[in-house]
Order: C-alpha cells, then structure tokens, then sequence
C-alpha cells in the first residue's frame, strides 16, 4: 500500500512549527505533503500558526484574528523545536508558505483554522491560484462549513478536501462513528482524524465509497504500523517525515 507522509506543520520535530524554516527543511524530505494551518488577520492578512494566540510560539499576548499583520509581522518565533539553532523566524504567511512549496514537488495541505466564508475562501483560492498550486492543494478543516463551501460553492475538487476529526474541544476524545462517516460519503469528502479515535470498519467505509482518510499525528514506529497496517489509512500526518518504519 502506498501511504502518502504528510509533514505536520512543517519538519515540525526538528524546526518551530509552521515556520518558513520548517517548511524548507520539510520541501527536502521524502513526502507527499506539507500541512500548515491558516489565519485571517484583522486587516484581512491570510497567516500561518496552528493557535490563534502567540503565547505559546511568539511568548506573547496577542490573537492573530485580532490584529493587523503590521502588528505581528515583526515578532520573532520564540517556541518549538530547536528555535535557537536557525536565524530568527517569524510569523509565516500563507503567500510565503506557497511560494517555499511553489518551487518543490510537495502537496500543500493546507488547514483553515476558522470558518470562513465564501469570500474568504475565494481570497484564499486567488493566492493559490497566484503560486500556481491549483492542483497540489488539499484543504483540510474542522469546520464542516468551510469545506461544505468548498465542495458545494466553489467547487473546488472533492478528491482534495477533508474534515478533520478530533481537533477541536467538542470532538476530541469523542471516536469517528457511522454518523460522521456517512454524512461525509453524502458530500463526497475525505477524512482527516485524530489517530487515536479512529477504527477499521470506518476506513474500510470511506475506501468502499473511493474516499481517503488521513490521520494525525503519528510520531512512533508503532503508531505508524498500527494505522498502516490494521487501519489501511491512504495518508499519515507527522512530526517528522524522516522516521524510519
């Protein structure tokens, strides 16, 4: 079986998540893709950062959604892994993001971290389409709306859009069931879920009806084999897309 590696937020084991950095080191490994997730900022900037606060990776108290990109650009990356090691990085922006991936081979994977609406996913769609990126995107999101739109409204292909399951408070330890996959075989849309809460016969509901299903986030070789190997997933989001299996 072929499994695509997707890298999680860049080689997010060995550089600061959803970096510049960390995008390029990804474009070297040998993967099918390279997720990110994305933000609109209050002057309507598209940027790249798993968690709308930058507490955690910038050590500071903002909400990207609530300021101007003139008012985070400047702010130096100061959590994850190994950030001492590279120049400073700071926040990435989805048009940066695509011109790192536009020169490589890899597939974005890009996840929207709000529910946009349809004139902001057509924004969204005019900066992928400015990179040249049309057909080596997938977008990825936990809220259903925004992918719904998508599929429906914009008509972007559903080969390349999937729900992501289990990331989000309501839903995190909450197991994929028939309910969510059935929904998801009605709008023709791919699986992306939390490892951990998925099942075989789920998987095996989704192949039947030509779907894919990836999961997130793996970071061992036991964990890989176990959703290779018992769970036939098409896809496999980690940390780090160098570890050997």
């Amino acid at each position: 079986m072929n499994v695509k590696r997707i890298a999680h937020r860049g080689l997010s084991a060995w550089a600061p998540e959803n970096t510049e950095v960390s995008f390029r080191l990804a474009t070297e490994c040998d993967c099918y893709g390279i997720e990110c997730d994305i933000w609109r900022t209050a002057d309507g900037v598209y940027v790249v950062s798993h968690d709308s606060s930058m507490r955690r990776m910038y050590g500071i108290r903002k909400d990207v959604t609530e300021c101007t990109y003139d008012e985070i650009k400047d702010h130096v990356v100061t959590g994850g892994n190994a950030a001492e090691e590279y120049p400073p990085q700071y926040m990435c922006t989805l048009h940066r993001y695509l011109g790192v991936l536009s020169k490589s081979d890899k597939m974005a994977v890009v996840e929207l971290k709000e529910e946009f609406e349809n004139r902001e996913l057509k924004e969204i769609m005019d900066i992928v389409n400015k990179y040249d990126m049309y057909e080596r995107t997938v977008f990825i999101s936990g809220h259903a709306k925004s992918i719904l739109r998508l599929r429906h409204d914009l008509c972007f292909p559903k080969e390349r859009l999937q729900y992501v399951h289990g990331a989000r408070s309501r839903d995190a330890y909450v197991p994929v069931n028939e309910e969510l996959i059935t929904h998801l075989i009605r709008h023709g849309i791919g699986l992306d879920s939390r490892h951990t809460l998925l099942q075989e016969k789920y998987v095996d509901m989704m192949h039947d009806e030509g779907l894919s299903v990836n999961v997130w986030t793996v970071n061992s070789v036991k964990e890989y084999k176990k959703v290779t190997e018992e769970l036939g997933v098409d896809m496999v989001t980690m940390n780090d897309v160098r570890l050997e299996v």
